[in-house]
């Protein structure tokens, strides 16, 4: 998929999205950590504060230090009785403290006779809005979007926003960034508008002939008007129309039904959208417009599963956390379509948004790009599971997020579920207040269109108290050794695997001997089987935490329980925090996703993209054969593909075709999934689910793996290669061109004479920018690296690195890289 294709098409929505009421981005701020008394005041000097763009991460451009975020803490789901200390948990970075922001915006006379409000995206956190020195209103919650209306408060000429933002230790459980960090807006209407969330399209009848869209506007204003609502198929064009004159005293909803003849579909790999135009004429003269866009589309939840414009589909999901890594929390558009793209390749079609709303671009983003989305709320209730988290607010809060939440997000195609928690504290109590109930009914006063959900990881308690039944479908958090018995048990029961896998792993290392062990977790005599003191485990997926496993036993559990509606992985992405299990001073990110922190591929993304891509055949060999350590010694070499059969050559010696084995899956799950309790892979999982030659002697040169078909014709090959001397240091951009402001992102390989990769490559590469853009950060997917992000030097690591740049003007970018012996220039990138 074209990925300039993907943000133009972003673009064109968007602009539709507000091009009938004016909608100003207020993008430049000043800002200061330091916390003045008196900051809100109008006539306070900011002079010497930081000029920054929104938005805006104050945290991720500082250094690294374990001090930042010790928690004292007990993770149940860890298996701890008693608290300890972590670090890095939050990622290890400043964002505790004080922000203050301020902003100047000029209004005109037209504008205080008419209506202004401003709309935050988000805002990390406690925000507490003041406009000319008088306080606006507040918001705890860092995730959740939140408007003011600010009309009263302005005067014609400059005006001053200020913000005070507050984060406190130990509120969260992964690194919740800091700041500004989505966009704020300034949205100009009429006095006579229609309400900010305030329209709700729905599709109650749908087929391929014929479709009924059901549409609720609610207009505030008073007097006498025209209303007229239009639907614009997804090439622009009118397909349906009606009006009616209404009479507004305060406030009204609408209701219009339109037939639309041979709809064009929203669906996974058709997804159509629609816009929905509505116009508020007085006298004959539009005096406000609004546009939505929707997607025409059914979805139904079974017993036998999901099923979307009547076709099942099976969830093949990954968890979503809000940060790109080395860019920190701040939201760019075009870096989640490349994550997107990334997943999408996987064979992703599915993101749990986890564990809080995301940036409303993200679902933009999710409609137009075909992929299912759980928009989730909480993560925690009354109960806390941090010193400082959300459960100081629930009690006031909760209500109000959690109706925000839908009334913004609910004419998205792309959410099918409103999720009300996960693994909240509560299902250790048998939720006593019954807050379960109280959330999924606040949801059904909303929205009765789509599916309540909850992320349960106790699940016998969630089970016997009810909380799982009350929600309409429920997720369970590993658990794949006992979907059956849930179902025996619970047969009206619709359920689905909300997180799964667990396994760690960095890009492009390797640990000798491989041990497959059953019983192997990070617990008790065996732990150094695990945390291995570099901080970097293997590849073979046999390494977990101890609440994890590895994937082949959810795939195995999900073939044999067909009525599980499919799973979701824990995580699409490496993020920010949570290095499980490597904390107390060694990791400040996580190792669990099959794509690394900086969007590099680890051998995992494979395995996946071999069970989950129906339309693009994989052929994937490892380890890397740059291991000098191993010479004369056996270890396997595994190829994940969906070919055949495939066959293995070692400097041209064949060691034989072979095949996936797959085993009698009831007798399969037996023998290694039906307990609670995780583990280690066993030769008999990854068999099942990848081409394994167990005894190869390592030599120096080359492996090569031939994929054949069932008629033993050849079909693709690929090799690996002991690299050479490193010979250069090799950047390619991502993409060939990006527009003005935008974020490129470049790989940095070190590659031998041959142009073979250098797998064993860690020194430091100094970065210089210049041209069209600016430097914004750095990575190498390694969980242990404790370089600044924001600063113009990165540790390579296992031979790769990545590097963001933003665009500042017109023309082509410079890049300079340079390690101690090697050098190389870049200006391909080039910006339009």
């Amino acid at each position: 998929m074209n990925i300039k294709y993907i943000i133009c098409l972003f673009v064109l929505i968007t602009t539709l999205t507000v091009s009938a009421q004016e909608i100003e981005l207020l993008k430049k701020w000043k800002y200061t950590s330091y916390d003045y008394g008196n900051a809100q005041a109008i006539n306070f000097n900011d002079d010497n504060w930081e000029s920054v763009t929104v938005p805006h991460d104050w945290a991720v451009k500082e250094d690294f230090n374990y001090t930042h975020d010790v928690q004292l803490t007990m993770v149940i789901q860890d298996g701890e009785n008693k608290p300890d200390y972590r670090t890095g948990r939050s990622g290890a970075l400043p964002y505790v403290g004080i922000g203050w922001y301020r902003s100047n915006y000029t209004a005109s006379a037209n504008e205080l006779a008419e209506k202004v409000q401003l709309l935050f995206d988000g805002a990390m956190s406690n925000a507490k809005v003041y406009v000319n020195g008088q306080y606006i209103g507040e918001r705890p919650s860092g995730y959740n979007s939140f408007y003011f209306d600010i009309t009263k408060f302005l005067k014609e000429g400059n005006n001053i926003i200020a913000v005070r933002l507050e984060n406190f230790n130990s509120q969260s459980r992964w690194y919740p960034g800091a700041g500004l960090y989505r966009k704020v807006s300034v949205i100009k209407t009429n006095k006579t508008h229609v309400k900010m969330w305030g329209t709700f399209i729905t599709t109650p009848t749908v087929s391929t002939k014929n479709a009924e869209v059901h549409a609720e506007v609610e207009i505030i204003g008073n007097g006498n008007y025209t209303v007229v609502n239009e639907v614009l198929n997804p090439k622009g064009v009118s397909v349906a129309k009606k009006s009616q004159e209404i009479k507004v005293n305060g406030e009204v909803k609408l209701k219009e039904d339109f037939k639309i003849s041979k709809p064009n579909l929203w669906g996974i790999t058709t997804p159509n959208l629609y816009t929905l135009k509505t116009s508020i004429l007085k006298d004959g003269k539009v005096i406000n417009g609004h546009t939505s866009t929707f997607g025409i589309r059914k979805i139904r939840f079974e017993l036998d599963g999901f099923y979307l414009n009547n076709e099942k589909i099976r969830f093949k999901g990954v968890n979503m956390h809000h940060d790109f890594g080395p860019v920190g929390a701040a939201f760019h558009k075009e870096l989640f379509v490349r994550q997107m793209i990334k997943m999408k390749e996987m064979g992703v079609n599915a993101i749990r948004f986890s564990h809080n709303p995301p940036a409303p671009e993200a679902l933009d983003i999710c409609d137009e790009m075909g992929v299912l989305a759980i928009d989730e709320a909480f993560d925690e209730w009354q109960i806390g599971k941090v010193l400082n988290g959300y459960s100081k607010h629930f009690d006031l809060w909760a209500k109000q997020d959690l109706t925000d939440m839908i009334l913004r997000d609910r004419n998205h195609p792309s959410i099918i579920m409103w999720s009300i928690g996960n693994e909240i504290m509560e299902q250790y109590k048998h939720d006593p207040n019954h807050i379960t109930k109280f959330l999924n009914d606040i949801v059904k006063s909303i929205d009765t269109t789509r599916a309540t959900t909850a992320g349960f990881n106790s699940s016998t308690n969630a089970l016997e108290s009810g909380m799982a039944s009350t929600v309409d479908v429920a997720g369970f958090n590993y658990k794949p050794g006992i979907y059956h018995k849930i179902r025996e048990t619970y047969p009206n029961l619709k359920f689905y695997a909300s997180e799964t896998g667990g396994s760690v792993s960095t890009r492009n290392s390797y640990k000798f001997p491989v041990t497959f062990d059953t019983e192997q977790t990070a617990r008790g005599t065996s732990l150094n089987q695990v945390i291995y003191p570099d901080g970097q485990p293997g590849n073979y997926e046999n390494t977990n935490v101890p609440w994890g496993y590895p994937p082949f036993k959810e795939f195995a559990a999900l073939e044999y329980n067909d009525f599980v509606y499919g799973e979701f992985v824990w995580t699409g992405y490496d993020y920010l925090g949570e290095p499980s299990p490597y904390h107390n001073a060694q990791a400040r990110s996580s190792y669990f996703a099959p794509v690394d922190m900086v969007g590099l591929e680890k051998d995992k993304f494979h395995l996946y993209k071999s069970e989950w891509n129906t339309t693009e055949k994989v052929l994937h060999v490892f380890p890397h054969w740059n291991l000098p350590e191993m010479k004369g010694t056996e270890l396997p070499v595994v190829c994940y593909t969906n070919y055949d059969k495939a066959e293995l050559f070692v400097n041209g010696k064949s060691f034989g075709i072979k095949t996936k084995v797959k085993p009698v899956i009831p007798d399969f799950l037996a023998d290694t999934i039906i307990k609670e309790a995780s583990g280690g892979t066993t030769m008999a999982q990854l068999k099942a689910y990848a081409i394994v030659w167990e005894n190869v002697v390592y030599e120096p040169g080359e492996i090569k793996v031939v994929a054949y078909n069932t008629k033993n014709k050849k079909m693709a090959e690929t090799k690996r290669v002991t690299a050479g001397a490193p010979f250069a240091l090799k950047i390619e951009p991502e993409l060939n061109s990006i527009t003005l402001g935008e974020v490129g992102v470049y790989i940095v390989s070190v590659v031998d004479e041959k142009g073979n990769l250098c797998p064993t490559f860690n020194e430091n590469m100094n970065i210089e920018v210049s041209g069209a853009a600016e430097f914004l950060a750095s990575g190498n997917g390694d969980p242990t690296n404790l370089q600044n992000l924001s600063k113009p030097q990165r540790k390579l690591f296992n031979g790769q690195a990545v590097i963001y740049v933003q665009s500042t003007e017109f023309g082509n970018i410079i890049i300079k890289t340079s390690t101690s012996k090697l050098n190389t220039t870049n200006n391909l990138l080039i910006v339009k």
